[in-house]
């Protein structure tokens, strides 16, 4: 049995330890950049945590490869500004000569930059911060001062409270750069800011609290499943309420009652935009944003029925759907237009919409004709395509589809008759079963392609190519998937080896300027590094009963 003493002891051990546990926590928390993030932020973009191991050996890959094709790309374009902004592309090429050989972390970290570290775009009142931490902080101060001599720029020098900042001045603002213990702090303010608002964009004044402090970053993370490598979000209520007070930092006409109230109703149909990472590692990135809208509003676009035609393709080189819910869409244009005209806005400032949506309602309140009010989406699919060495002449292989979503895809099929009179003994029926167009109908496709058409209840589809029918049948008979999917987009990494053959292609060279061949050809080596690096891409914009969602995810190949 444990005596009393040694109970004692074990105490003050426990209290010790938590005591040196906590004081670690709390420096590391003091030292984060969002302890200078206001609580009551407009806009907080932050990577809580460095990038991933996994992540630093696909960009250690990356830069290895991109960067030397990079430099004539950005050469080129320090040389197309210099006749406009003789100042800017110098600075642009000093830069350049800077970061020229730096293709590896180890490199980067010899001017004190790396991906192991933190990070935060913010805003206090409406003004702009950038805040990250470097790795050696005398190493990118010397680095910074090295392209500033080189470009031969002006730049001031100021103290404010303790600190030192160079200083960038313009017309009606002023650039402030610092370097705080180990942080970069890159900030502007109006041309007459005085020092107490100097300090609070550099944080010499933090703020009473915090997103440190509140921990609100860290739940808005949890609570929407994002990892915290980059995330945020943009409070539109919040910076709309700062306009035109003293709070905003900048000068401005204050709004009255009347248009204050009024642009807050505005705000408050899409109140927040929100963004992050869902995964990043050595497999994959995918990326989600939401852009939040009232219920009501949210609610509407859920209604429209958005839809696309036939069945994503992943495993095609290139597969684009579009929602098309052409009458539906008309009609919550001229609802909004018809609420406006109700009750129109009163603030001066907002005028211009009143006459805008008046306008938007009388060009689309009027019937439309059947093929257009009819269109419900479209798919635009690529299975195979070989690029011709001739590019004058077709390309020796070719497989794809067009699929159009219609609530009447037999009136479709009537109007092609009309108007091409080799369709007139085209007999499609509903089936889905593919049926050969006749070559006298197809011009030059007929002879090197199999053109054959397939109609669905709610879809006509067209197959190009060998092989190219055997999905048509299925694509047109699938029902259209009603989630809401506005736009859906999924191409393989193999699209970039065709953009690289195309750039490479000598009939496009040979049309290219000579002062523009060597961009071209680095732009060609570049696809070709995208070709190796990508495996699958896939983005998908829908609408959601809490707005809008866009989703993007890029499968990777292993780094080697």
């Amino acid at each position: 049995m444990l005596r009393k003493g040694s109970l004692r002891f074990a105490a003050l051990a426990v209290c010790a330890l938590a005591a040196v546990a906590c004081g670690k926590k709390s420096a590391e928390d003091a030292a984060s950049p969002l302890a200078f993030v206001p609580a009551d932020t407009p806009y907080v973009l932050a990577n809580l945590e460095p990038m991933p191991e996994a992540m630093v050996a696909q960009w250690r890959q990356q830069m290895q490869q991109m960067w030397p094709l990079m430099m004539p790309l950005f050469e080129d374009t320090a040389g197309k500004i210099d006749a406009n902004a003789p100042q800017a592309s110098k600075f642009v090429k000093a830069l350049l000569d800077e970061i020229r050989d730096r293709d590896t972390p180890e490199k980067w970290a010899q001017i004190g930059l790396g991906p192991k570290v933190r990070g935060a775009i913010y805003g206090i009142g409406v003004l702009p911060v950038v805040r990250f931490e470097s790795t050696d902080i005398d190493a990118f101060k010397a680095s910074f001062e090295r392209v500033v001599a080189a470009s031969g720029a002006t730049l001031g020098s100021a103290r404010i409270g303790e600190q030192d900042v160079r200083t960038i001045d313009g017309e009606e603002a002023t650039g402030l750069i610092a370097f705080e213990g180990r942080d970069v702090v890159v900030t502007i303010v109006p041309k007459d800011a005085d020092e107490a608002l100097k300090r609070r964009v550099l944080g010499l004044d933090r703020p009473a609290q915090s997103l440190a402090d509140t921990g609100a970053f860290d739940a808005f993370d949890k609570a929407r499943g994002y990892l915290p490598y980059g995330s945020g979000w943009v409070d539109t209520r919040r910076l709309v309420a700062l306009i035109g007070t003293p709070e905003a930092g900048v000068p401005a006409t204050a709004f009255d009652a009347t248009c204050r109230a009024e642009y807050d109703a505005i705000a408050t149909k899409m109140p927040k935009l929100s963004f992050g990472y869902t995964k990043l590692d050595g497999t994959a990135m995918d990326m989600r944003m939401r852009l939040e809208l009232e219920p009501a509003l949210a609610k509407a676009l859920v209604d429209l029925g958005s839809a696309t035609p036939g069945i994503a393709r992943t495993d095609a080189l290139f597969d684009m759907a579009f929602a098309l819910p052409v009458l539906k869409a008309r009609d919550f244009v001229v609802a909004q237009a018809d609420a406006v005209a109700k009750a129109p806005f009163q603030c001066a400032q907002l005028a211009d919409l009143n006459a805008e949506f008046a306008k938007a309602k009388t060009s689309l309140d009027r019937i439309l004709p059947p093929p257009v009010a009819d269109l419900t989406g479209v798919r635009i699919t690529l299975d195979r395509f070989t690029m011709p060495a001739d590019m004058t002449k077709p390309p020796s292989d070719f497989a794809g589809s067009v699929l159009i979503g219609s609530n009447n895809p037999m009136f479709l099929v009537g109007l092609a008759q009309m108007s091409a009179p080799p369709l007139q003994n085209l007999h499609l029926n509903p089936d889905g079963k593919p049926v050969a167009l006749p070559a006298e109908a197809l011009g030059q496709l007929g002879g090197p392609f199999d053109v054959q058409a397939a109609l669905g209840a709610k879809t006509l589809g067209v197959s190009i190519g060998k092989d190219a029918a055997a999905t048509l049948s299925a694509a047109v008979m699938q029902a259209p998937a009603a989630d809401g999917t506005v736009m859906s987009f999924d191409a393989s990494g193999r699209i970039y080896s065709l953009m690289s053959d195309l750039f490479g292609n000598k009939l496009v060279a040979d049309s290219m300027p000579a002062e523009q061949k060597s961009a071209l050809e680095a732009q060609r080596k570049m696809y070709a590094l995208y070709a190796q690096w990508f495996k699958h891409i896939h983005a998908r914009l829908a609408f959601v009963p809490e707005g809008v969602d866009l989703i993007e995810s890029v499968e990777l190949n292993p780094a080697h």
